[in-house]
């Protein structure tokens, strides 16, 4: 079995979607000191994490990095602003909280933008995938679309969307593909590095198990030619500037600094560790082992096997149970949950399993879910 965790036994366990736990190892990076972001250490420390990214995730060489300080939401913008030349048109593939915040990015931007998303009440559209099909018909019908924009991984439910089948689809119409992978990088089946992404969102702290704070997008060869094109919509998040400064081996802004040396070693240890194949088997250990107690408690996932992620199960409450009850009463146990989102958080909560988690908590976590259910009944 992949050991995995070194959190002690009296540690709170995070099974939210972020932030992560992380290991001793990844904290104590954290202390290696102040460093200027305009010294040559520095310099060594950027080119090893753009250079390392791309690998881990393996990735051919021909892919670029680029890092910028900020949560995924900032690499999203980054992607989509970066993605349009000026005068055309965006597609937003959605069907769950991020879909929603990729086209709310491009409507802030001004950018044209179509959506694709499954048809009826919120609960249907958000565990629906995206038909490929739909992707066909919305490019015919909109010639001047320039990019295609999809989450992977819909964290709001546990959503896996088809991105290999949408991707072959894009590519036939000579739109850019961008995904949004800031919950499936290293962490779920798919190898997305076969799926023809020009761009692709990530994030330090879900599957990598860094520290928040680092996201990044990998640019194809489409990709980096298409950054180089796009009108300037923005100065912090322009993915030229970001790129341009980073092949100086520069930042054009400071840099979490600490949050690079964490990141450094999540890297590091996910190489030692086996890498993504690696990675992949301990995440799908991880769901076979909770979702098997989720059975026995008669927990029911919202969503269906083939279309669920390795590392989010969306339950639904029972009767008389609430979720800020259930939330304390696991909290008291050393679990922390999450809610559902929009119209699911009524009736469902989350449990994520995410970053660094000692194996025998999950294998107890059923006894102490079962407990909290019971205390928590009104």
């Amino acid at each position: 079995m992949y050991s995995d965790g070194e959190a002690g036994a009296g540690s709170p366990v995070l099974l939210n979607p972020g932030p992560a736990g992380t290991s001793e190892r990844v904290k104590n990076a954290l202390l290696r000191g102040d460093l200027c972001h305009r010294e040559p250490e520095f310099s060594e420390l950027l080119n090893r994490l753009r250079a390392a990214l791309p690998r881990a995730l393996e990735f051919p060489e021909t892919y670029e990095s680029v890092l910028i300080t900020g949560s995924g939401t900032a690499a999203m913008e980054m992607a989509v602003t970066g993605s349009v030349r000026a005068g055309r048109e965006i597609l937003v593939l959605s069907n769950g909280v991020y879909g929603e915040r990729l086209l709310a990015i491009a409507r802030a931007h001004g950018i044209t933008a179509h959506e694709v998303a499954p048809d009826g009440d919120q609960l249907e559209r958000w565990t629906t995938p995206i038909d490929p099909t739909w992707v066909e018909s919305a490019l015919a019908a909109y010639p001047e679309v320039d990019a295609v924009v999809c989450v992977h991984h819909e964290t709001t439910t546990g959503l896996i969307n088809p991105v290999r089948a949408i991707g072959e689809i894009v590519a036939r119409h000579r739109a850019l593909f961008v995904v949004d992978a800031i919950s499936s990088t290293g962490n779920e089946e798919l190898d997305l590095a076969d799926v023809g992404i020009d761009i692709l969102c990530g994030t330090a702290n879900k599957g990598l198990h860094g520290l928040p704070g680092i996201s990044f997008l990998l640019c194809g060869p489409a990709g980096v030619a298409r950054i180089a094109e796009a009108p300037m919509r923005g100065l912090y998040n322009n993915a030229a500037i970001h790129l341009a400064g980073q092949r100086r081996c520069e930042v054009p802004f400071t840099p979490a600094v600490q949050i690079c040396y964490a990141l450094d070693e999540a890297l590091a240890e996910y190489t030692e560790r086996g890498g993504r194949r690696a990675r992949v088997a301990l995440y799908r250990e991880r769901a076979a082992v909770v979702r098997a107690g989720f059975d026995r408690l008669g927990l029911k996932i919202l969503v269906d096997p083939p279309h669920r992620a390795n590392s989010v199960s969306t339950l639904r409450l029972p009767e008389r149970v609430t979720y800020p009850r259930l939330h304390d009463e696991l909290a008291k146990r050393g679990y922390i949950i999450y809610a559902g989102q929009g119209g699911l958080a009524a009736g469902h909560f989350r449990i994520c399993t995410f970053g660094e988690i000692p194996f025998e908590r999950l294998e107890a976590l059923e006894f102490a879910l079962g407990a909290a259910l019971l205390a928590a009944r009104d």
